[in-house]
């Protein structure tokens, strides 16, 4: 798809602004033809980042969501039956969950979607460039967390 201008005409915040969503779109798509198109926003992160085998604490704090954003999340994947609680949403002030089948079922359509992402991707980029793509994104979020820190 031509998307009517080129790399020198355009800053690259406004780059960043037309691809986002480009991956949660995706997932959206697939999440709705397995049926679990009730998985909250931010849920496929989560219920990925569990598949995946990181803790729900370090998954929530790297979302930056308001505590209520995340009591809110946490209930609704809980009252979805996608994630379950170990011992309770909450263990010595750490979030202990894990994914039912159900939560397993989305993380994999999490999952199959990101791979059709990328599999785009590599058709338009080459390894090198695709390599270059993921620095460039890893340099962004450094240069983002020393900006909020710098900020405290």
């Amino acid at each position: 798809m031509e998307l009517g201008y080129s790399l020198g005409d355009v800053q690259t915040p406004a780059l960043l602004r037309q691809a986002r969503g480009a991956y949660s779109l995706a997932i959206r798509i697939r999440l709705s033809a397995e049926g679990l198109s009730d998985l909250p926003k931010n849920g496929p992160y989560l219920v990925g980042g569990l598949a995946n085998g990181v803790s729900a604490a370090q998954l929530v704090s790297e979302m930056g969501l308001s505590d209520s954003q995340i009591e809110e999340l946490l209930e609704k994947l809980l009252e979805g039956n996608f994630v379950e609680a170990n011992d309770g949403p909450f263990m010595d002030d750490a979030l202990d969950l894990r994914n039912t089948a159900r939560g397993s079922r989305a993380a994999n359509a999490v999952s199959e979607a990101i791979d059709n992402v990328n599999r785009e991707l590599a058709l338009a980029l080459s390894a090198e460039e695709f390599r270059g793509f993921q620095s460039g994104l890893v340099a962004l979020g450094a240069i983002k967390a020393r900006t909020e820190s710098s900020l405290h």
